[in-house]
C-alpha cells in the first residue's frame, strides 16, 4: 500500500509539472485581457503567433539538444550566417530563391552537425563548442556582408517570412506562412519524440549517458543528429526574418539563444536533461510571446519587459532545480 501511495504520489507531481505553464499561461491570459481590451481577439493572438515563430521554430531543436544534457548558444549566430551568405549569392551573383532556400538550409545544418561532432567525438564541453562557434559565425556574417543589410532579394525567398495563406478563409484568413510553419515542426517533432526510437534514445542519453551507451543506444550519433536539426532550424529562422523585414543582416539573431533557451527551460525541460517536451516549449515560448505583447500594449517601458522575462526565468530555473534535489 505504501508502495502504491508512493507511486500515485509521484504520478500527481509529474501531472502538477507538467501542467503548470498551462495554468500560468491560461492565468496571464486572463490578467492581460482583463487589464487590456486590445489584448483580446483573434487578431492579436496571431500577431503574437508571428512575433514567436522564429523563436518557438528554434526551440524545437534546442529542446532535443537540452533533452540530450546539452545546450547550443549558436543559433543566433548560425541563423545570421546562413542567411547573409545565400543573400550575397541571390543580390550579387544571379542566384535564384530555390538555390537560396537549399544553401540556408544546408549550412544551418553543416553549422549544427560542427557543433555536434565537436561535442561528441572531439569531446568539447557544449558550453565551449557553441560559444566559440556563435563568436565565429557571427563574425563571418558581419564579413560576408560587409556590415550592412543585403537587399534585392528574390520574392521566392522572401516569401516564407512575408507569405500568408488562405486569403478569404475564416480563422486562418492571412495567418502567416512561419506560423504555419511553427505548428507543423512542434506536431512532427513531438510525434518524432514520443513515438520513434530517435525520441527514446533522446531520453535516455539525457537521462543516463553511460549507462545509454553501455546498453547499446549510439549516444554520440544521437547528440549529433541533435545539434544538426538545431541547426537547420535556426538557418530557417534566417531565412524566416529576412523574408519579414526584407533584408539580410549580420544582426540576425542577436540575443536568439536566450529567448529560445528561456522557451526551453519555461517549458518544464530539465537543463540536465532527460526531462521535458515539446507542447510545454510551446508553451514557455507563448508565454514570453503574450507577456511582451501584453507590456507593449499597455506601454511599459521595454527595459521593464526585460525585467519581467528574466524574473520568469529565474522561477523557472528555481522549480528546476527544487524538483531535481527531491528527485534525488
Amino acid at each position: 500500500m505504501a508502495k502504491a501511495s508512493g507511486e500515485g504520489t509521484a504520478e500527481r507531481r509529474a501531472i502538477w509539472r507538467e501542467a503548470g505553464v498551462y495554468v500560468v499561461l491560461a492565468g496571464l491570459y486572463v490578467v492581460m485581457a482583463a487589464a487590456e481590451p486590445s489584448f483580446r481577439g483573434w487578431a492579436n493572438f496571431r500577431n503574437v503567433l508571428t512575433q514567436i515563430s522564429m523563436v518557438a521554430i528554434v526551440a524545437v531543436g534546442m529542446t532535443y539538444v537540452i533533452l540530450t544534457g546539452g545546450i547550443d548558444l549558436s543559433v543566433g549566430s548560425v541563423a545570421a550566417l546562413s542567411a547573409c551568405v545565400p543573400a550575397i549569392l541571390m543580390a550579387e551573383h544571379g542566384w535564384g530563391g530555390g538555390a537560396g532556400l537549399a544553401l540556408t538550409l544546408i549550412m544551418g545544418a553543416a553549422l549544427g552537425l560542427t557543433n555536434g561532432v565537436a561535442i561528441s567525438f572531439v569531446g568539447l564541453p557544449p558550453f565551449i563548442a557553441t560559444l566559440a562557434l556563435m563568436v565565429m559565425a557571427r563574425g563571418l556574417a558581419f564579413v560576408v556582408s560587409g556590415g550592412g543589410a543585403i537587399y534585392r532579394l528574390p520574392p521566392s525567398y522572401l516569401w516564407f517570412g512575408s507569405g500568408n495563406l488562405a486569403e478569404g478563409v475564416p480563422l486562418i484568413e492571412k495567418l502567416p506562412v512561419m506560423v504555419v510553419l511553427m505548428l507543423a515542426f512542434f506536431v512532427v517533432g513531438h510525434i518524432v519524440l514520443q513515438r520513434t526510437r530517435l525520441g527514446r534514445y533522446v531520453y535516455s542519453v539525457g537521462s543516463n549517458e553511460e549507462a545509454s551507451r553501455l546498453s547499446g543506444v549510439p549516444t554520440a550519433r544521437v547528440k549529433v543528429i541533435c545539434y544538426t536539426l538545431c541547426g537547420v532550424l535556426a538557418g530557417l529562422a534566417g531565412l524566416l526574418y529576412t523574408g519579414y523585414v526584407g533584408a539580410a543582416e549580420p544582426t540576425i539573431g542577436d540575443g536568439l539563444e536566450l529567448d529560445v533557451i528561456a522557451a526551453v527551460v519555461i517549458g518544464g525541460t530539465s537543463l540536465s536533461g532527460g526531462r521535458g517536451n515539446l507542447p510545454g516549449t510551446f508553451a514557455g515560448a507563448l508565454l514570453i510571446g503574450l507577456v511582451r505583447n501584453g507590456l507593449n500594449l499597455m506601454q511599459v517601458n521595454s527595459n521593464y519587459q526585460r525585467v519581467a522575462i528574466g524574473a520568469i526565468i529565474f522561477v523557472a530555473v528555481m522549480i528546476d532545480m527544487f524538483q531535481k534535489r527531491r528527485r534525488n
